[in-house]
């Protein structure tokens, strides 16, 4: 049976939509790890590479990035 992927543009919007109350280190990690676990198996390796970024960024301020270093990841994500 093939692997259904995810593409780089739902990835992206499921990322944009924990921003709904602002940009939120915290929300936005724990975003990436229900997304990691949940679809994990539908991921590239690149977008796991991505996923863990931001699921590390809740481990300590030398590892968040800023909002614009998000958005910036985001539309790395949507190129995928």
């Amino acid at each position: 049976m093939a692997r259904i992927k995810l593409t780089g543009e739902e990835l992206a919007e499921m990322l944009v939509q924990s921003m709904s109350g602002g940009y939120v280190v915290e929300d936005v990690s724990q975003i990436a790890f229900e997304i990691y676990t949940e679809h994990g198996r539908h991921l590239t390796s690149k977008m796991n590479s991505l996923l863990l970024t931001l699921m590390v960024m809740e481990d300590g301020p030398e590892f968040a990035l800023s909002e614009s270093e998000f958005f910036e990841l985001i539309s790395e994500v949507r190129a995928l």
